[in-house]
């Protein structure tokens, strides 16, 4: 079986996480993981980029924006497979995006200022794999939970959420038949838990990860870190 992350931050790129791209590439190894799906926050929620460039275009935002993922890339040469996604945010809620490159996010400068409903269409227009994440979560930060529907997919184990939140998000999917994922959600290398999906086969690019989650392909992983710095 091969493991891979669906959900991780880096430090260069969004302002929660304390993870350095060698943190994640040595983390990661040493958990047995073949890959990471780097989903960094993007332009409209907890990111480092509007901070550095109030004033800079929105496509030099989104090469900043790049930074992280292009840093463990680099890291991981070699040793681990890399691949980039992005969460987009409004008020707590979050939708991982699968699929799009650095070209086509340049293309759309109105993604940050886009209602998540409309983000979710752009991506099934644009055949981009929308996963709400953790659905369900209550912090003091969420308002309320808003459930956007046309999302494909719904992240039904987030290592960092609740059993009920995990088990409702489940419940939800499983119910009106949404692709399922799992991610760990990790900001640092003391996170105790580590999620992810496991293929029967080796993922070669985000494409390929999206393909083979549409047939229903893999199954989500959930265990301890066991990675000590």
């Amino acid at each position: 079986m091969y493991k891979y992350e669906l959900h991780c931050h880096t430090a260069s790129t969004s302002a929660c996480s304390l993870l350095s791209a060698e943190d994640i590439v040595e983390l990661y190894l040493a958990n047995g993981y073949d890959g990471v799906v780097i989903s960094d926050h993007f332009l409209d929620g907890n990111t480092t980029v509007n901070r550095e460039l109030p004033h800079g275009t929105y496509q030099e935002k989104i090469d900043l924006f790049f930074r992280g993922y292009e840093q463990v890339k680099e890291a991981a040469k070699g040793k681990l497979k890399v691949f980039f996604a992005f969460e987009a945010s409004y008020r707590g809620t979050d939708i991982l995006a699968y699929g799009f490159t650095k070209e086509m996010l340049k293309e759309h400068p109105e993604i940050p200022q886009m209602d998540l409903r409309d983000f979710a269409d752009l991506c099934k227009d644009l055949g981009v794999l929308a996963v709400q994440a953790h659905p369900f979560r209550e912090a003091s930060y969420i308002p309320h939970i808003r459930l956007y529907t046309n999302c494909e997919g719904v992240e039904t184990l987030n290592a960092t959420s609740s059993a009920l939140c995990n088990d409702l998000g489940y419940y939800y999917a499983t119910r009106y038949n949404k692709i399922i994922t799992g991610g760990s959600d990790i900001h640092c290398v003391g996170q105790p838990m580590l999620s992810g999906m496991a293929f029967d086969e080796e993922v070669t690019s985000v494409q390929h990860l999206v393909a083979l989650l549409r047939v229903g392909k893999g199954q989500i992983i959930y265990a301890p870190n066991v990675y000590k710095k």
